[in-house]
């Protein structure tokens, strides 16, 4: 991979990582209710989901989604599903309750990162724009796999951070129930927008 290649995927990476998604919305949604700590194993779980989507990728993994278009189909549904439910648990979370947060620990990361069949096709993006043919493609590969992962950390991170200052900002339980109605919408609109999409 040259030196400007590099620069243009980083770039990439870091814009992929910081917009609002299922993922960072749903984040949001754990660190505004439970605080920064709680969201460190979804934040490590996703990254692990990131690491099988795009190791699956680069060996043709998403050549099965455009062969069998059922499959991304099936995948796009059970997608969506997952986070209709993960949107329906944030926007009716009662304030008040002591609900554990393993339901969004390290496997709803990994969940809501390979049952989106947009992260497949994305990381078919990723591969195809910033792999080169005259470099090690393995190399290449792992090169890819670690600025993802560092990126979206990262990133990660900084929403877990503005969800903990939205809990500080919120003075009542009337604003918090708010607050979690709203990201629950956003997370079901998401996956609304998900299921609207074509491959």
């Amino acid at each position: 991979m040259s030196a400007e290649l590099m620069v243009a995927f980083i770039l990439f990476s870091i814009s992929i990582s910081i917009t609002p998604g299922a993922g960072n919305i749903a984040l949001l949604g754990i660190s505004s209710r439970y605080g920064f700590s709680a969201t460190v194993p979804f934040v490590f779980g996703n990254a692990f989901g990131v690491i099988v989507v795009l190791a699956g990728s680069s060996v043709g993994l998403v050549t099965l989604l455009t062969v069998y278009p059922d499959l991304y189909f099936a995948m796009k549904l059970v997608g969506a599903a997952y986070l209709l439910y993960l949107a329906w648990s944030i926007a009716t979370l009662e304030v008040g309750s002591d609900v554990s947060v393993s339901r969004s620990g390290f496997s709803a990361g990994v969940l809501i990162q390979i049952l989106n069949p947009k992260s497949w096709v994305a990381s078919l993006t990723v591969f195809s724009q910033f792999v080169s043919t005259s470099g090690n493609y393995l190399v290449q590969v792992m090169t890819i796999i670690t600025i993802m992962i560092v990126t979206g950390v990262m990133s990660m991170f900084v929403w877990a951070y503005f969800g903990t200052m939205l809990k500080r900002l919120l003075q009542s339980p009337r604003q918090m129930v708010l607050v979690n109605r709203c990201l629950g919408g956003s997370l079901a609109l998401v996956a609304l927008f998900m299921l609207n999409q074509t491959a």
